[in-house]
């Protein structure tokens, strides 16, 4: 599997940081426990929902911890 850049997570809402984190990274690892159970080799696409995962993570903490600039 290619590796690709990052993308940008720091752009998106903190809305859509969560609903990622929550729902699409869930949706993602019940799809590749079904594959798994189907006797499909998972390893990459389980590799890569945890370095998703890990982005989408340290950009909601990174987000959290910066200072809002007053207009």
């Amino acid at each position: 599997m290619a590796s690709t850049a990052p993308a940008n997570l720091g752009r998106l809402r903190k809305e859509t940081r969560e609903w990622l984190a929550t729902h699409t990274l869930e949706d993602i690892r019940g799809i590749a426990a079904d594959l798994e159970n189907a006797g499909e080799d998972v390893g990459e696409l389980v590799d890569a929902i945890n370095e998703l995962e890990i982005l989408v993570n340290e950009d909601g903490s990174r987000a959290r911890s910066k200072p809002r600039a007053h207009a």
